[in-house]
């Protein structure tokens, strides 16, 4: 909405089209750890279903050159040119375009979404947790189980990346390994131990960097609460 409103002080249209179809997972949780549902890779193996984006291609939306200009504040195609005092339409071009303008909008000189540091802390405990004694111990008990069923996998990241399940569609024997793979995190409780101890990790780093997440928590909630305000005064 902010991109909108920016773009026609030029006099241009931003399109605000349907959302594509939903992809990836569901909950933010959802796969950290792995498949989970027995109901959903009985379905789908691997894959998500209707949630593929392997079989929801998104289309880019296509603008004018025009509109690339004060979308961006760069000149297409004209690579090192002189781009201060932008124009068009007799109207300046804000820096960094309806693009920037928009995030600032929402976010001031900070960053949009997420804190790089709770993205950073997401990465490091869970590389983090996958070496811890509690998590291997189950991983070892989890391949085990695994290799009961016929099945050869150091941890469950490798069944989910194994290269013979990446087709556009779930093959008998992925739906086969990714049933196996849930019935086996069950019986050694996988997840609920990996997610104890990933959580005592964080919590952790948390503990230590507490101002930083403090001032992280506070930027995101300013965040929400502008872009509140800016549905609300539509």
């Amino acid at each position: 909405m902010l991109r909108k409103a920016c773009m026609q002080r030029f006099g241009l249209d931003y399109a605000i089209g349907p959302a594509d179809p939903s992809t990836g997972p569901r909950p933010f949780m959802d796969r950290r750890y792995g498949v989970t549902d027995q109901d959903e890779v009985a379905a789908n193996g691997y894959h998500l279903g209707d949630r593929d984006p392997r079989t929801h291609p998104v289309s880019p939306p296509q603008f004018s050159a025009e509109q690339q200009q004060v979308l961006t504040g760069h000149l297409p195609g004209k690579t090192g040119a002189d781009e201060t005092n932008l124009q068009v339409n007799g109207v300046p071009v804000p820096p960094g375009g309806c693009y920037d303008e928009a995030k600032r909008g929402l976010a001031g000189s900070g960053d949009l979404g997420p804190s790089s540091l709770a993205q950073q802390t997401n990465f490091q405990t869970f590389k983090a947790s996958m070496s811890m004694t509690q998590v291997t111990q189950a991983f070892e008990a989890w391949s085990g189980c695994m290799k009961n069923r016929g099945y050869s996998y150091p941890n469950p990241m490798d069944a989910i990346g194994d290269r013979r399940f990446l087709g556009d569609s779930p093959t008998p024997l992925e739906l086969q390994v990714a049933t196996a793979d849930v019935t086996c995190k069950q019986q050694v409780n996988l997840v609920d131990t990996w997610f104890e101890v990933e959580a005592s990790l964080q919590k952790e780093l948390i503990a230590r960097q507490q101002a930083e997440f403090t001032a992280a928590l506070a930027a995101k909630t300013e965040q929400l609460a502008k872009a509140d305000a800016v549905l609300r005064d539509q």
